[in-house]
């Protein structure tokens, strides 16, 4: 069943083995200040699996997942989300690192699994 995330109709699950994915990665350099990665606007895509990465090592930097309440990542840790329909990403780096983004993503279709499954397989 389609989701609306953030205003997106997304018809795609995470673990949807119908749907062709590829990896994007993305930089937020040291003290930029809060940036969002907005995933449909980059890249057409949702994506489906974000590791953050927080390569400062002195201080922490913070993320939200799709304008959910920020977590803190300590300096040098790094965090994965699998398995989800993510829009966007909002990190606020640290001031002596980069906050890198390595994102597994997926196209916007306009379909569901289910009929693409029954076209693919027939």
């Amino acid at each position: 069943m389609p989701q609306i995330i953030q205003g997106y109709r997304v018809t795609v699950k995470p673990s949807d083995t119908t749907a062709e994915s590829t990896y994007v990665a993305d930089v937020v350099a040291a003290g930029a200040g809060a940036t969002t990665i907005h995933y449909p606007t980059l890249y057409r895509s949702i994506a489906i699996s974000v590791a953050i990465k927080n390569q400062d090592g002195a201080n922490p930097c913070t993320f939200s997942i799709n304008g959910q309440p920020a977590i803190t990542l300590s300096s040098g840790a790094d965090q994965n989300i699998n398995n989800q329909n993510i829009v966007s990403v909002q990190v606020t780096p640290g001031a002596a690192g980069t906050t890198d983004l390595l994102a597994q993503v997926t196209p916007m279709y306009l379909s569901t699994e289910q009929a693409r499954f029954s076209r693919d397989r027939g």
